[in-house]
């Protein structure tokens, strides 16, 4: 009997492995095709074939499960391997006002509003005040030995007025960012 004929006899469409257990049977079975159709569904071939659908189901999902933990924990160990070979370490952009020298000013001046900081900017520098976006968050970064980048997290950068001669903003015009500091404009 050809699967096609089993299908259509009982309306049960099984796998290519499946139907070679079925056909053994068949040829163990006394008796013609539609014979051995019909007592196959009523001796409940077709529930029968279908938990043992779910138990491979579920077998090959846990085997897949496993094997995506084993892959997990091999690439997790790879790249911690290769972070200590490339040597991260914490960078400093140099042209960037340092930590010390922010935290300083924070500690007596006063946190400025965003508008109070767009203002600012566009009176001391002439930009437009509607595309002037003030950034509270810098990120930070990490240098490897090849002079690579990578960010690690983020610092306040909120903007901090003490005078018109000792001030920072951070800020951002038309996708550019810039450090205004202390009657200084740098583009970062």
């Amino acid at each position: 009997m050809m699967m096609s004929e089993f299908t259509e006899r009982t309306g049960f469409e099984p796998s290519f492995d499946e139907y070679r257990e079925i056909e053994e049977a068949y040829y163990s079975f006394d008796g013609n095709k539609d014979e051995f159709c019909k007592a196959w569904v009523r001796d409940g071939g077709i529930e029968r074939t279908c938990r043992d659908r779910i138990r491979k189901i579920r077998f090959l999902e846990e085997q897949l499960e496993k094997t995506k933990a084993s892959y997990e924990a091999r690439i997790d160990l790879l790249e911690k391997k290769l972070d200590r070979e490339q040597e991260w370490k914490p960078y400093t952009d140099e042209k960037l006002v340092s930590d010390r020298d922010y935290d300083r000013l924070a500690g007596f001046g006063r946190q400025m509003t965003d508008a109070e900081a767009i203002e600012w900017i566009a009176q001391e520098f002439g930009f437009d005040p509607t595309k002037i976006r003030i950034n509270r968050k810098m990120k930070t970064w990490e240098v490897n030995r090849h002079s690579q980048l990578r960010p690690v997290g983020e610092k306040n950068r909120s903007p901090i007025y003490d005078a018109t001669d000792y001030y920072y903003i951070f800020f951002s015009v038309a996708g550019w960012e810039y450090e205004a500091t202390n009657g200084n404009l740098n583009r970062i």
